[in-house]
């Protein structure tokens, strides 16, 4: 992809969005973007990643592997979300493995070039650690919704906060985040069908 359109990408995604031109342009003399198939691996747990990737098209799960071998998910991601950013910057293997689910592209970042980067650019720095916080509190607040939910609140949470990402995925991924049988999912779904708190498009399900 040319550098020009590179560019116009990098002004899209808010980590950028206070960079100058002049700035855009040095980010993207060291960035390129990878386009994957649907099912294609992005990476794999254990790996040491060499660049730093962000979901510019498509949707990609993240999971692991447990015990027993069985792949656990741990969430999905569509357009603009930072992949595995926290490894990546401390240069550790990746604590996951990551798939697309449709077509897709990533941007890439070289590591190096970023650090340089980073160096002259202070502000980028603390947008970085605001999008790890935000990550850190998005997670303790799934782990308590999740231990006092009941399994109809965590559905329709799931599709008040993720109206996007809702109509992009299959009831059965729907279920595996949320961490329950596609079953169990559709009995909620009907429940809140009943009581107007979803509606059905010819996509899926939405709040109305």
């Amino acid at each position: 992809m040319e550098k020009r359109n590179i560019t116009e990408i990098l002004k899209q995604i808010s980590l950028f969005s206070a960079l100058t031109e002049k700035e855009l342009s040095e980010l993207a003399t060291v960035t390129h973007i990878s386009d994957y198939e649907k099912d294609s691996i992005v990476f794999t747990q254990g790996e040491i990643s060499n660049n730093v990737m962000i979901l510019i098209d498509g949707v990609v799960s993240v999971y692991k592997h447990d015990s027993k071998g069985n792949e656990v998910v741990i969430g999905y991601f569509n357009r603009y979300a930072l992949l595995a950013e926290a490894a990546t910057l401390r240069k550790t293997p990746l604590p996951s493995s990551a798939r697309f689910q449709t077509d897709g592209s990533i941007l890439k970042i070289s590591l190096d070039g970023f650090e340089r980067f980073l160096l002259s650019h202070t502000s980028l720095s603390y947008a970085i650690i605001q999008s790890l916080l935000e990550k850190i509190d998005l997670l303790q607040q799934n782990i308590h919704f999740n231990l006092a939910a009941t399994s109809k609140e965590k559905v329709l949470n799931f599709y008040q906060k993720n109206p996007k990402l809702a109509l992009d995925l299959k009831q059965y991924e729907i279920a595996s985040i949320l961490s329950m049988t596609p079953e169990t999912l559709s009995r909620n779904i009907s429940k809140l069908l009943k009581e107007e708190k979803l509606i059905q498009t010819s996509s899926g399900y939405k709040i109305p």
